[in-house]
């Protein structure tokens, strides 16, 4: 009984250097971002230099087909980073958000059906395309579109505003579609 008791308090003094190892810190958790969770999705991430006005639509049409032609856009593509500094290693999240002019057969189509609700832009519009957007409230949203669009492999979500035949649109990572 006495060689058990020894065997025993042996593991536990074998035991502590690493509980204070663990406690130390070594295996602390590592920092999360939240860059990619729905409207939440950029609190602490910022850009470090004003993001390139683009007006070209092929890219877009890439990624959203189901936008038809889209027309009129302005929008920036932006390497995220956290506190100013890019996030090493791993990959790099890149945001892409604009406004465009859709066809209004296809915008009629699109919000003719679903669940769709009055709401203000809630990811946050860059101060490169601002103007173009000017009133960011009175849109039609539906999280069922942004998951048809987005097939949830990545995070986007995509505003309409019926008056003018504009859909506002901010997405991180966006994927081109094949299919």
């Amino acid at each position: 009984m006495k060689v058990t008791q020894r065997a025993d308090g042996a593991r536990i003094l074998l035991l502590i250097p690493a509980a204070v190892l663990l406690a130390s810190g070594c295996a602390s958790a590592p920092e999360t971002s939240t860059a990619g969770q729905g409207s939440d999705r950029r609190p602490t991430i910022t850009a470090p230099t004003p993001a390139q006005v683009r007006t070209d639509v092929e890219p877009l049409k890439r990624r959203f087909p189901q936008l038809g032609e889209l027309t009129a856009t302005k929008w920036v593509g932006q390497v995220l980073t956290k506190n100013s500094v890019p996030e090493i290693p791993g990959p790099t999240d890149v945001s892409l958000d604009g406004v465009a002019q859709v066809d209004p057969a296809i915008l009629t189509a699109i919000t003719g059906s679903g669940m769709w609700r009055e709401s203000a832009i809630e990811c946050g519009v860059p101060q490169e395309i601002a103007a173009e957007v000017r009133d960011t409230k009175m849109w039609l949203h539906s999280e069922a579109f942004d998951k048809s669009v987005t097939r949830t492999q990545y995070t986007g979500s995509f505003y309409f505003d019926k008056q003018s035949s504009r859909v506002y649109f901010c997405t991180v990572n966006p994927k081109e579609r094949t299919s």
